[in-house]
């Protein structure tokens, strides 16, 4: 496409998108400024070839050299650490500064700034959940620690030297869209980043939802549709393996400690459901040991599955200075490098599924001033809110603060109720400084190091896998895990009989976390799975652990010797739908007389399957087809209502009710004169399945059927990817589903003593849609290709590839 074409397109897209926010915002920019050959969108027309393949930066004490590589990948070269991330801000400012603001504004509430009165309910729930307190509270660390306050301030001075530098019509199309400019940059906003990722990985407690669930059904229906352990786990670390230490001693279980008890509560509803992070994140990560590679060395994999974006959530750099050389992925808005290997070192992360949230009702006095809290009347921390309404009148709220955590929902904010208050209590309220995690790991030299650098990490709690050159590998869960007695934070629990010492400080030691070093199979992996057998010597609470793909990715280490990075790159891209071969045996025989063509067809095409959920696979889009349909009939009662919220089983825990409870009461259909059998409900949803098909036939080749799709962060079409040619799904190696998917596929080799990386992520590392390098790994993503890393030794070794 020429450069004057692309831009008419550009210019088609503002037009609409301006008309777009005009019908839905009521508020929008001038149009006169938006079609300015010098300011407006003309100027954002391929802005990557503005940028050299060269650049040297004047920082705050020197300068700093930014070498691009093909891929538009800075590698950072300085003399100094302030200098490096100095650069690292301009940098990224350089590519992302609209998306780093964008999401500093989600966090701390205040869409409704930018986008109007319709964001005002996402806006108070991440202000009543407190990440903008917390964000304030931990920064006061990050400056008083002398690691990490020279990254996060000389950080932000790189980020406001490019706002400074940046005229108008260089800063990013979003902003001329939507009409704003960006702000001084401040350490806050980068602790308000990590907040974000801290709520958008531990944001699916299901404390809400037992407790509905439990309350309608009773104790022996529910202990079946949500067990605490599978019927066939596999966790993080090997069932067997000894844990050698002696546990703390659980808190004693009050009398009156959870709701399902008091009758008087009714049912919650969560009344901004529809926002929070959905059932299927999670992530792979795995090492292998040199005794089962063809090069005796170790390789590390790991991929991250995250919402779909555009830009993309990741930035890739290498940084380089004396005492560090890294290279990776990280969060941009944050110093350092997140995910990624050094010249010793590599680690990767999943997230631990831990449950680090709980949920209390609060009883206030008859001045709604205090609160009953153990026993005893405190007084409310009250904290004042005004949400600026573009367009719009501002809003203004009191949000009340007890001990361990803020008021979220009460009458104010969820008005369809008549319920007690909800208190929440969550790790990550607490001022940390997880920063230093990363920018310890990105230093690091051997496995000691690796150790320490994850005993600073609070939450959310992640997965860490770990190799080196030594050949040694390594996993370990680490965050702040409260000790529990059984089923403590399973439901909503009452807030008088807490005690708050054991909610502020009673943690499993860091040293007592999971964590195995070089097992005895040769590998070690996670996939969001229970991280621990029956055997670990304390509670394990987790929201709804993964148990497909851990079990295949174990599957095939466990099958393979010679491993070579051919392997793993297989292996990341693994289609294998282990649900759909533990579920159609099951459930195919109950499918009775299949007569018609479209019945036929289906059912012969599910009985020869090979359950590989490739793209163009029928067969994929016939079984998760039905499997929806199975669902939404069989678990009918478990549908969200207006006044309450449930949640489905795990599907794994939805086969094990087919084997072993074929009458199960809820799969009587409600609203029916017969009471239906499984038997029933898999006929009745094999039927719907077809006459879906029947309808739909343009669907039936999986990538059209499950869509997916990369969405700009703004919602805007014109800039974002739909129908992408790949295979997977929810529960599948490759979890690929419609919005969600590997954020990043990352592969370490370390052969011969040497460490070189592979990588590959969905988007490219401009934010601007108008660079070629917006989108530029978009296809090779889908179609399984790597890149092969730069990850050059010195500033003489990049300049040289520039020849």
């Amino acid at each position: 496409m020429t450069r004057r074409l692309f831009g008419l397109l550009i210019f088609i897209i503002s037009v609409i998108f301006v008309f777009l926010l005009n019908s839905n915002i009521g508020s929008i920019p001038p149009i006169g400024k938006l079609l300015s050959p010098s300011h407006g969108f003309w100027s954002n027309i391929d802005a990557r070839e503005s940028i050299s393949q060269k650049m040297e930066i004047s920082t705050s004490d020197g300068t700093a050299t930014i070498i691009y590589d093909e891929n538009h990948i800075p590698h950072i070269f300085a003399d100094n650490e302030a200098d490096l991330y100095f650069a690292q801000g301009y940098a990224m400012a350089q590519d992302r500064l609209w998306q780093m603001e964008f999401i500093t504004y989600v966090a701390s509430g205040r869409l409704t700034e930018i986008v109007g009165e319709k964001a005002l309910d996402i806006d108070r729930y991440h202000r009543r959940i407190g990440l903008k307190k917390s964000a304030e509270e931990s920064v006061a660390l990050l400056l008083n620690d002398p690691l990490t306050k020279t990254p996060i301030t000389s950080f932000t001075q790189g980020v406001n030297a490019f706002i400074k530098k940046a005229k108008r019509g260089n800063l990013p199309i979003e902003y001329k869209l939507m009409g704003y400019q960006p702000e001084e940059w401040h350490p806050v906003n980068s602790a308000l980043l990590l907040k974000y990722m801290a709520n958008d990985l531990t944001g699916t407690d299901n404390d809400i939802e037992y407790t509905n669930a439990i309350k309608k059904f009773g104790r022996e229906i529910f202990d079946i549709l949500y067990p605490e352990y599978p019927s066939s786990p596999d966790p993080i670390i090997p069932i067997g393996t000894p844990f050698h230490f002696v546990a703390l001693k659980a808190p004693l279980k009050p009398d009156t400690s959870t709701m399902h008890v008091n009758e008087k509560v009714a049912m919650y509803k969560n009344p901004i459901k529809e926002y929070l992070p959905q059932r299927g994140l999670g992530s792979n990560n795995w090492v292998v040991s040199g005794k089962k590679t063809s090069s005796g060395f170790p390789i590390l994999c790991n991929d991250p599955h995250l919402s779909l974006t555009f830009p993309s959530i990741w930035y890739e750099m290498q940084l380089h200075a004396p005492g560090i050389n890294v290279y990776g992925f990280t969060l941009p808005g944050a110093p350092g490098i997140v995910i990624g290997y050094n010249e010793n070192i590599a680690w990767g992360v999943t997230n631990a599924g831990m449950d680090v949230r709980d949920w209390y009702t609060v009883e206030s006095d008859a001045s709604n001033e205090k609160y009953l809290i153990g026993g005893k009347w405190e007084n409310f921390e009250k904290i004042n809110e005004t949400y600026k309404v573009k367009g719009g009148k501002n809003k203004k709220e009191t949000i009340k603060w007890t001990q361990i955590g803020p008021i979220v929902y009460d009458s104010d904010f969820d008005t369809k109720r008549d319920k007690l208050d909800l208190v929440m209590s969550w790790t990550a309220l607490k001022p940390s400084n997880d920063l230093k995690t990363f920018l310890l790991l990105n230093k690091a030299k051997n496995h000691q190091d690796y150790l320490k650098a994850l005993d600073q990490y609070w939450c959310p709690g992640q997965n860490f896998v770990y190799a080196d050159r030594e050949n040694n590998i390594a996993i370990k869960e680490q965050g702040r895990f409260w000790i529990r007695y059984p089923e403590q934070g399973k439901f909503i629990q009452n807030l008088k009989d807490a005690n708050v010492k054991n909610i502020q400080n009673y943690f499993i030691p860091n040293q007592q976390n999971p964590y195995i070093l070089n097992p005895e199979r040769g590998f070690a992996s996670s996939a969001n799975q229970i991280p621990v057998d029956k055997t670990y010597p304390y509670y394990i609470l987790g929201f709804q652990y993964e148990n497909y793909r851990n079990r295949r990715i174990n599957e095939v280490l466990t099958q393979q010797n010679d491993i070579s990075i051919d392997d793993m790159k297989n292996l990341q891209y693994d289609n294998m739908s282990v649900h759909a071969r533990e579920a159609l045996p099951v459930m195919l025989p109950y499918i009775k007389n299949v007569t018609g063509d479209a019945q036929k067809e289906i059912f012969q095409k599910l009985s020869k399957w090979n359950y590989i959920a490739n793209y163009d696979s029928d067969a994929a889009s016939y079984f998760y087809k039905w499997w929806d349909e199975f669902e939404s009939i069989a678990w009918d009662e478990l549908k969200k209502t207006d006044d309450a919220d449930f949640i489905y089983p795990e599907s794994y825990t939805s086969i094990d009710i087919m084997k072993n409870h074929p009458h199960f009461p809820l799969f009587d259909i409600m609203g029916t004169n017969k009471v239906e059998t499984l038997q029933d409900v898999l006929n009745i949803s094999f039927d719907s399945t077809v006459a879906y098909f029947d309808r739909h036939p343009e669907l039936k080749e999986f990538r059209f059927y499950k869509n997916t799709s990369i969405s700009h962060l703004a919602q805007i079409d014109a800039f974002s990817e739909k129908n992408i040619k790949i295979g997977g799904y929810a529960g599948i190696v490759n979890a690929t589903s419609s919005r969600w998917g590997a954020s990043l596929r990352l592969i370490v080799d370390f052969s011969n003593g040497k460490i070189q990386g592979y990588g590959m992520y969905p988007g490219g590392q401009s934010g601007n849609p108008g660079s070629t390098a917006y989108n530029t790994f978009v296809e090779a993503w889908s179609d399984g290709k790597y890149y092969q890393h730069h990850f050059y030794k010195n500033i003489q070794d990049a300049n040289n590839s520039l020849k």
